[in-house]
């Protein structure tokens, strides 16, 4: 989906930050938001909000609305949205699916497909892989780990945090590539990492729920994921979405190895399998 306006050439404060990041979040819905209800989202003050606007080229909170009315329409999210408020509010699997749903539609709209598509190739060429998937993250960095190994792809997984984390960055190299599962602040890690791969020139692919934010000025490809508003609870299931799309685009452009691999994995099955059974 196209941004709603432009930051080229702007420098945001990291409140600042947060509040472009809730508006793109809310895209033309924000026009029914007050700039009470935004300052509230963005963990800021009303005065701060208000000083945002002329930032993106608006006059004030009102000329930004204007222009957004004109860019508003149907959308699947509203009309998904209008069947599943006719279901019983008390079924907690209606609600779940409603969540999941908006998640995947924001996804959707804001993922650069560009860059997606060129983090695919980036992982197809790389010599190794290195993945540095810490806190809630560590089971996607888990599945992508699986996935990927089965492609005959060399993995490395980055500790969590600490000093651990210099024993994965001693042996990255220019060839390598440094795939970052980084939700909400970046981590101190996090930016070592980055800083430690730009050096050696390393392509960085980022998966994160921000879509404002100075992570983006390290990374080459950045993939966005929808888990929820701040004040909700957040899932995984559109990080997986992403993973497994990833995945399956790496497997298309090695078509001829992953049929070899899958071919090897179903011998090795057959072989073994008075000892280990399906």
């Amino acid at each position: 989906m196209e941004s709603l306006f432009s930051l080229e050439g702007v420098h945001l404060t990291p409140k600042q930050r947060r509040i472009a990041d809730v508006v793109e979040k809310e895209g033309t819905s924000i026009v029914y938001h007050t700039e009470k209800e935004i300052a509230d989202k963005s963990g800021v003050s009303v005065p701060t909000v208000s000083r945002f606007w002329p930032l993106i080229g608006f006059t004030n909170f009102k000329d930004f609305k204007q222009v957004m009315k004109g860019r508003i329409e149907v959308t699947p999210e509203n009309k998904f949205k209008n069947f599943a408020e006719q279901m019983d509010e008390d079924h907690i699997l209606n609600r779940l699916i409603e969540h999941h749903f908006k998640n995947l539609v924001q996804t959707g709209n804001h993922l650069n497909k560009e860059h997606m598509q060129k983090a695919i190739q980036t992982i197809c060429t790389a010599s190794d892989v290195y993945i540095y998937a810490p806190a809630s993250s560590e089971g996607l960095g888990d599945l992508l780990e699986f996935r990927l190994k089965r492609f005959g792809i060399r993995i490395e997984r980055i500790a969590k945090s600490g000093f651990e984390v210099y024993e994965s960055m001693l042996h990255m190299s220019s060839a390598s590539t440094l795939i970052v599962f980084q939700f909400v602040e970046m981590l101190a890690e996090t930016q070592a990492l980055f800083e430690h791969a730009n050096s050696l020139g390393m392509k960085i692919i980022l998966i994160t729920d921000q879509l404002v934010s100075n992570m983006h000025e390290y990374v080459d490809y950045s993939l966005y994921t929808h888990r929820g508003e701040m004040w909700e609870f957040h899932t995984m299931v559109a990080p997986v979405a992403v993973l497994e799309a990833m995945v399956m685009g790496v497997g298309l452009e090695l078509e001829e190895v992953s049929l070899e691999r899958l071919k090897t994995l179903s011998d090795l099955r057959k072989t073994y399998k008075h000892l280990i059974p399906k």
